[in-house]
């Protein structure tokens, strides 16, 4: 290898060890509010309207609204809005059995498209015309929200912010989810970190929540290009119109969802989230491309400089670090084992996501193509 090639592979392994350690310095817990800023306090609370997208979610629907059902928040304003979308399994039973139960919960069948929205933004178009709340809680049908989740997001608004973002972890059920969770961590703190920076990358389609005002502002996903990374699309079009953003890791907010149960759909999963990663600002867009091809790169930088491996070995320490710290914001326990461990999964499905994501394959997602 020329010295020229060796400097400039040392450079970008240097730049990822870099980058890890920037992320490290300035992770930082959620700091108290500013009391004059706010736009919601105990004595003001707003009415929500929890929008739910539900596609053939009968293993996991149940867990989900009673948690919503639970929430530490005045009966009289919340309403939980369950968009059943073209179910062909027992979701719409499910969720019929529980409004009839509870008056705070209506189910709505989808059953056509609203102007450009397709998926689950047309389920959320389609929920957010029949909600009557100041602000809309939006959250999956395989989540689990603790019952301070209502309140603690309508707490983090300020008068400027239009998007709040919760905190998502994984059910750690096998070594492989606990792999997907340590994965979640380590993206949820770079873009904690990055919007408390003042650059907002996305909020989450499973734990966020929206300023109708906003929201309506934007024409809503009906009249927004249709994108399979519709968070990242209304977290666009919101931020257009000089709204504020908060981006929340703390045990009030934190959700569990379920792992991808398969390599196959993990892919999938990442080959979605990938499309909407390419419209990032640019600076974002080179960090991730450098964490993509980082593997490679260090596996042939240490086969021509041996010595290179400490490098390597830094940088796995410094995430390692970054990643404890983001998941225990959220009070969290960390799996040691996995996160020693986890260097090797990512190398593999870092990888494999990047040949994937070339293949002319489309995507699939709950049960569709794209």
């Amino acid at each position: 290898m020329s010295e020229i090639v060796g400097l400039i592979l040392i450079f970008f392994i240097g730049s990822v060890l870099l980058t890890d350690i920037l992320l490290l310095f300035f992770l930082k817990g959620d700091s108290s509010k500013d009391i004059a800023t706010s736009l919601f306090d105990e004595t003001n609370l707003p009415r929500v309207s929890v929008l739910v997208a539900a596609r053939n979610e009968e293993a996991t629907l149940s867990r989900c609204i009673k948690s919503l059902l639970g929430q530490q928040y005045p009966a009289d304003k919340i309403e939980i809005l369950i968009g059943n979308d073209a179910s062909t399994d027992k979701t719409e039973v499910i969720a019929r059995s529980f409004e009839r139960e509870s008056a705070l919960l209506k189910v709505i069948n989808i059953d056509h498209d609203m102007g450009s929205a397709r998926g689950k933004a047309n389920v959320l178009a389609q929920l957010a015309r029949e909600a009557s709340g100041e602000v809309y809680l939006i959250t999956d049908a395989d989540m689990s929200l603790p019952s301070t989740w209502c309140k603690a997001m309508v707490a983090a608004f300020e008068k400027d912010t239009g998007m709040v973002t919760g905190y998502t972890a994984i059910n750690e059920n096998s070594l492989f989810a606990s792999f997907q969770a340590i994965d979640w961590a380590y993206a949820i703190g770079m873009m904690k970190v990055v919007s408390d920076l003042g650059t907002p990358v996305t909020g989450m389609g499973n734990n966020m929540a929206v300023l109708a005002k906003a929201y309506h502002q934007t024409g809503g996903y009906e009249n927004m290009p249709f994108s399979v990374t519709e968070d990242f699309q209304l977290t666009r079009a919101i931020l257009s119109r000089c709204y504020g953003f908060k981006q929340l890791i703390s045990p009030p907010v934190t959700g569990i969802t379920l792992p991808a149960a398969s390599i196959k759909g993990l892919l999938h999963q990442r080959k979605r989230w990938m499309s909407g990663a390419l419209q990032l600002p640019v600076a974002i867009v080179a960090v991730l491309g450098l964490q993509a091809i980082y593997y490679p790169l260090a596996a042939v930088l240490i086969v021509f400089y041996p010595w290179s491996i400490l490098l390597v070995i830094a940088k796995g320490v410094v995430q390692s670090w970054f990643v404890y710290r983001t998941v225990r914001l959220s009070a969290l326990p960390v799996k040691i084992g996995a996160l020693v461990l986890f260097e090797f999964y990512s190398a593999i499905i870092s990888l494999s996501t990047l040949l994937f994501s070339i293949l002319p394959s489309g995507i699939k997602w709950k049960d569709r193509h794209y």
